[in-house]
């Protein structure tokens, strides 16, 4: 059964939907996918990578004067704290199944962006977990037509997108996943992190879901954020057709990966 009422375009749906059900029951797709899960954390966490090959993001995040080892130790520091809110989120399952969209909570949110990134922002215990508390005060990012809500709208704009995600998930669990990953960078609702913490949450809906992850070549670091900065206003403004080339790049992510897994299939 396809999935239906989609903002992803309808053709690239159906290669993801026919080829996710041609490798479906395969004993063999699991360690197909879990290769791709791996490298797929090594880019997300590979600041190096990133940032070597695009002098205009080192200078962003302020790399620019920095030494080629420092930055490969940044990498590495990059992808071990990356690594742990993976395991952490995989981790996170309800009633013995993979089942990690109803267990998704704000407490499951903070606790990832405290792993991912562990030295910025304001830590909060709850229970006895350390995780990040939401940004205390009001940012920008100096992109036109888009400015980060307020802090103090923070907590009920999270509760609202969680409940988006979880109802989107029952109907169209590719989408739900990129919904997660907008919505996130959207509100930034921490200090630094954002992006990391999104995409980590969005890639764990689709592992639920039985896809592979939407990975984003280091090559393509700077067209990502080009893009997120044309389709943020459209976010923030609820244009939903304005976000589509966004809902479109990160499904063909995970259609480019099923491309991958299938060729490792092949006898």
């Amino acid at each position: 059964m396809a999935f239906t009422n989609g903002i992803v375009d309808k053709q690239l749906e159906e290669e993801i939907y026919l080829k996710q059900k041609k490798i479906e029951g395969n004993p063999d797709y699991f360690v197909a996918r879990k290769r791709v899960i791996v490298e797929g954390l090594r880019t997300l966490g590979n600041i190096h990578s990133f940032w070597i090959e695009n002098p205009e993001l080192r200078r962003e995040m302020l790399l620019e004067r920095k030494q080629p080892k420092t930055l490969k130790k940044l990498a590495r520091v990059g992808i071990h704290y990356v690594q742990n809110g993976w395991d952490y989120l995989h981790k996170k399952r309800e009633n013995n199944s993979d089942n990690f969209i109803n267990a998704f909570n704000e407490v499951i949110l903070k606790k990832t962006n405290y792993l991912v990134e562990p030295k910025t922002g304001e830590i909060e215990i709850i229970g006895k977990k350390k995780t990040k508390k939401f940004r205390q005060k009001d940012v920008t990012l100096n992109i036109p037509y888009y400015t980060p809500m307020s802090w103090e709208k923070i907590p009920e704009k999270i509760g609202e997108l969680i409940n988006s995600i979880k109802k989107r998930n029952s109907e169209n669990p590719l989408e739900s996943a990129i919904m997660a990953h907008i919505g996130l960078v959207g509100i930034q609702p921490f200090m630094e992190g954002n992006k990391r913490t999104a995409r980590l949450i969005q890639n764990r809906i689709l592992h639920s879901a039985g896809f592979p992850p939407s990975v984003i070549p280091a090559g393509e670091g700077k067209f990502y954020f080009n893009l997120l900065r044309k389709v943020l206003p459209c976010y923030q403004e609820g244009d939903i057709q304005g976000q589509k080339q966004f809902y479109n790049y990160c499904a063909s992510k995970v259609n480019n990966n099923l491309d991958e897994i299938l060729g490792d299939l092949q006898p």
